[in-house]
C-alpha cells in the first residue's frame, strides 16, 4: 500500500484565500508565466480568491502553479486568521495581510516537516516518528507566533529524527 499524506497535509484551495497566489514571488523561468514580486496578487486572481485561468494553467505557461503544493498550509493559516481576526480579508485589512504574509512561509515549512514525519512514520512503522509528528501538530495554533529559537529547535528535532532514514 503506498504511503499517502493525511487529509490535514493536503491542499484544499476551497478553504484558503489564495495565499500561494499572493505571498510567494513568481519567476517566469520556473513556470509561472510572468515574474511577480512577493506579497502581490497574481493578476489572474479573482475577487473570490479563485484563479481566473485555472482550467488553462499549463497552456497559459503556469505549470509552476500546477506543480506547487502548500501541503495544507493555506487552509490551516486561513483558519487561524479567521480565529484570530474574525476575518481573512487580506485585501481590506492590512493587519490581516501583514500577519498572513509573515506567517505563511513558516507555516508552509512546518507543514512540510509534518509531511516528512508522517510519511516516514507510515513507511517505517516507527512510533517515535509518529509521536514527534503529533507533538508538532499539537503546536500548530502557535506556529505563526513562534520565535526563531523555537523554530530552530523544531528544525533540529525533525532533522535528527529523519537523519537515520537518509543513511539507509
Amino acid at each position: 500500500m503506498p504511503a499517502t499524506l493525511p487529509e490535514r497535509l493536503r491542499a484544499d484551495c476551497s478553504a484558503c484565500v489564495a495565499l500561494c497566489c499572493v505571498i510567494p514571488p513568481f519567476d517566469a523561468v520556473q513556470g509561472f508565466g510572468f515574474d511577480k514580486p512577493a506579497e502581490t496578487a497574481c493578476h489572474h486572481l479573482c475577487a473570490d480568491h479563485r484563479c481566473g485561468i485555472h482550467a488553462e494553467l499549463v497552456e497559459r505557461g503556469f505549470a509552476g502553479c500546477v506543480a506547487f503544493d502548500c501541503l495544507g498550509a493555506g487552509q490551516r493559516l486561513t483558519a487561524l486568521a479567521l480565529a484570530r481576526f474574525g476575518s481573512t480579508d487580506w485585501r481590506a485589512r492590512p493587519e490581516v495581510a501583514r500577519w498572513l504574509f509573515a506567517a505563511y512561509p513558516r507555516v508552509r515549512q512546518l507543514q512540510e516537516w509534518l509531511a516528512r514525519l508522517s510519511l516516514a512514520a507510515t513507511v517505517t512503522g516507527d512510533a517515535g516518528l509518529e509521536a514527534l509528528a503529533q507533538a508538532l501538530e499539537t503546536e500548530a495554533p502557535r506556529w505563526p507566533d513562534w520565535p526563531a529559537a523555537e523554530l530552530a529547535e523544531w528544525e533540529h528535532r525533525v532533522a535528527a529524527a529523519l537523519a537515520p532514514l537518509a543513511r539507509q
